[in-house]
């Protein structure tokens, strides 16, 4: 068999992959291989969706009928095994498939961390719809759970498990939450702003405890958290084994350079498995504009890839949070932070269960590089554009 855009792997970049490809080239064929079970669907929205009512059909992101129309193969429940790049040939589902070019976009697999009692059943990561389905089974005989990690998904997870019926406890292992993007005294605001669970910071696991099934999660310092379910929130590892053994090069994730071309002809990577100047954000908005970038080149129109945006946002009846640009994460730069506390107000982005409004501006050289806000969300465009203009102070 033979295509000739081959995309390997069906979460947003290849989709988005696909769909460049057929803006540009509506002659050439395109098949989508994936080992997923349905159509490309939201991930995000596995932990935006009420857990009572989740479905797949839900957060499907196309309907069938979108893909026949533009002619774009679903090769579905079909697991990419090896890339021959001499011959252009990948064995997926156990055939052979030959391609005139290649997109490697096999996303990335949870991190789970190496301690003791981290795969047993009642212990779940959350990556796929199979995975909420898999949670929804032992929520629905829990009384407590655990989330490891204090991330987006682990916060998110924490608020659905919560308004499920469950007593949740967070628990994250650095010194405040999501340390990577947030500054900590946003962190800490954000802590202190959430009745609805429990969190603990800067935590040493030592075990998740129980005979068959979890049934408490244990730290070093002898605390233990009774639990019938517990959630692992760790981050991700891109998928590279397949494209190490095609002599693709990698580091932690798949090199690529500004047209998401690999060091092998022909073969183009994009999403959370990719990595450009070094960077892998593993974020919904670079893998759009990366898969994007890829299909184009492929398709054979010349584009760079132009950046993402990197902005961070959770906001549900209980908490709303905005971050964007830079928070203050370089040492070696001098920052001067605006705080600024708001009255209690109403309107739409304004959420007032939050119990105040907190805004932090930081400036580099007196030209405004990022924000952070908790509660009223209503400036968060007009300051986005602000950052991006550099408005000087």
């Amino acid at each position: 068999m033979y295509r000739d855009y081959l995309v390997l792997g069906s979460g947003i970049a290849g989709l988005k992959a696909a769909e460049a490809i057929r803006d540009l080239d509506a002659n050439g064929s395109v098949m989508m291989v994936t080992r997923d079970s349905v159509s490309p669907y939201s991930r995000p929205m596995l932990t935006k969706t009420p857990l009572r009512t989740f479905c797949k059909a839900r957060i499907s992101l196309f309907p069938e009928i979108w893909y026949q129309e533009r002619r774009i193969e679903l090769s579905l429940n079909t697991a990419v095994e090896t890339i021959h790049a001499e011959t252009h040939t990948v064995i997926a589902g156990g055939k052979e498939i030959r391609y005139g070019k290649c997109i490697y976009a096999l996303g990335a697999e949870n991190f789970i961390p190496p301690v003791p009692g981290a795969r047993k059943d009642n212990v779940v990561s959350i990556r796929t719809a199979e995975d909420i389905e898999h949670i929804k089974k032992y929520a629905a005989n829990a009384r407590e759970a655990v989330v490891i990690g204090g991330g987006v998904i682990g916060l998110e997870a924490a608020f659905e498990l919560s308004h499920y019926g469950l007593s949740v406890t967070v628990l994250e292992a650095l010194p405040f939450l999501m340390p990577r993007l947030l500054d900590p005294g946003t962190a800490h605001d954000l802590k202190e702003g959430i009745h609805r669970f429990s969190i603990y910071t800067d935590v040493k696991i030592s075990e998740i405890c129980g005979e068959k099934a979890a049934e408490a999660v244990c730290l070093e310092d002898g605390r233990m958290f009774p639990c019938g379910l517990v959630i692992v929130s760790c981050g991700v590892r891109a998928n590279i084994k397949i494209a190490q053994e095609a002599g693709i090069a990698c580091e932690r994730s798949v090199v690529v350079n500004k047209y998401m071309e690999t060091n092998i002809p022909d073969i183009y990577a994009c999403g959370d498995c990719a990595q450009f100047g070094g960077v892998n954000s593993a974020l919904w908005s670079q893998a759009v504009e990366e898969g994007k970038t890829a299909g184009a080149n492929a398709a054979g129109v010349k584009q760079e890839f132009a950046g993402f945006d990197t902005s961070l946002i959770l906001n549900n009846p209980e908490i709303s949070l905005f971050a964007y640009g830079d928070l203050g994460k370089n040492p070696k730069v001098t920052y001067w932070c605006e705080a600024k506390e708001h009255e209690e107000s109403r309107g739409f982005f304004v959420n007032p269960a939050f119990g105040g409004m907190r805004q932090r501006l930081f400036y580099r050289e007196h030209k405004l590089v990022g924000i952070s806000l908790l509660g009223n969300l209503s400036e968060m465009e007009e300051l986005k554009k602000q950052v991006a203009g550099g408005d000087v102070k």
